[in-house]
């Protein structure tokens, strides 16, 4: 009887109906599990520091003059979106802009609050320091004297400025009305890394400054001017002192010296040449015997000698 009902057509049929729900299930199954990933799928954010950026100050600049603040911020920059923060970090395509809007604000100094605008869709920005103090006044022009001072610590051991000429003698400044009260005149500054121990020629800046050497916040127009600058070396002539030492042998009635050269030159600060009178050597006779030279080196405190040593001719005398 079991024989005949597997063999009945109605059993493939139940067979078939079971095997077509088992794979119904399944697929549910595997559909339900792909769409959970997906959704639980977590979005990746990047981010990056960009430092340096420019600070656009927003201000009537035909009728004001603004100082006092930092030039530059930090931006921290986060997205979603890689191609878009990299267009960001690139500064020949960055769209964004870190701005203070100091339009509505009149004399004195201000904390003017940094914005960041101009941000694409998708990216966020924070930006530090949150606010910069500026100070804004009326804007007002003068025309000032050019004078160039080189500090001692750029003028090398044993020289001193022997002239300055400089291209120009007036410039015009621009400042806020305040400022320019305080300024005393304009100087042309030598380039900090130059230390003179030749003639200097060029271009260098030009600062306002007060009376007290202060730099003061301006625009100095033209900015840049020729200088030449002469310098010449500190020098002496001196006579040399030289002493005899030693024990004369016993072959010998007397020792006579000729130097090669009676005076040197020094050079040094005037201070260390107005000290110096003379300079030292010593010859040493000890095992002389017959007429020889010796080389004797000279010495003294603080300049320097030229030439170094000199040639000391022994002249003996025996018994």
């Amino acid at each position: 009887m079991l024989k005949r009902f597997f063999n009945r057509p109605i059993f493939y049929k139940m067979v078939s109906l079971f095997f077509a729900l088992l794979l119904f299930f399944s697929a549910k199954t595997i559909s339900y599990n792909a769409s959970g990933t997906q959704l639980s799928r977590v979005t990746e954010t990047y981010s990056h520091t960009l430092e340096s950026v420019p600070i656009d100050i927003k201000y009537d600049a035909d009728k004001y003059f603004i100082s006092g603040y930092s030039y530059e911020a930090e931006v921290y920059l986060t997205s979603t979106n890689r191609v878009k923060l990299d267009s960001e970090i690139n500064e020949d395509t960055r769209r964004f802009k870190v701005v203070a809007d100091l339009s509505d604000v009149k004399d004195g100094t201000s904390n003017a609050k940094l914005q960041v605008v101009g941000l694409p869709s998708e990216m966020n920005a924070s930006v530090n320091p949150k606010t910069v103090a500026v100070t804004i006044g009326k804007k007002a022009s003068k025309t000032f004297n050019v004078k160039a001072t080189i500090p001692e610590d750029q003028v090398a051991h044993g020289y001193q400025i022997a002239n300055v000429a400089i291209a120009l003698s007036e410039v015009t400044v621009t400042s806020n009305e305040s400022t320019l009260e305080q300024i005393d005149h304009v100087e042309a500054v030598l380039p900090s890394d130059k230390i003179l121990s030749s003639d200097f020629s060029g271009a260098v800046n030009l600062q306002a400054v007060s009376s007290d050497g202060t730099i003061l916040a301006s625009i100095v127009d033209p900015a840049k001017t020729q200088i030449k600058v002469s310098v010449k070396k500190l020098t002496k002539e001196v006579p040399i002192d030289l002493s005899v030492t030693g024990v004369l042998s016993d072959k010998l009635l007397n020792i006579d010296y000729k130097l090669s050269q009676e005076t040197v030159t020094i050079s040094g600060t005037q201070e260390e040449l107005d000290a110096i009178s003379s300079v030292k050597g010593v010859v040493d006779v000890t095992g002389v015997l017959k007429d020889m030279s010796k080389t004797v080196t000279l010495s003294a405190s603080d300049v320097t000698i030229l030439p170094q040593t000199i040639t000391v001719k022994l002249t003996t005398t025996p018994k």
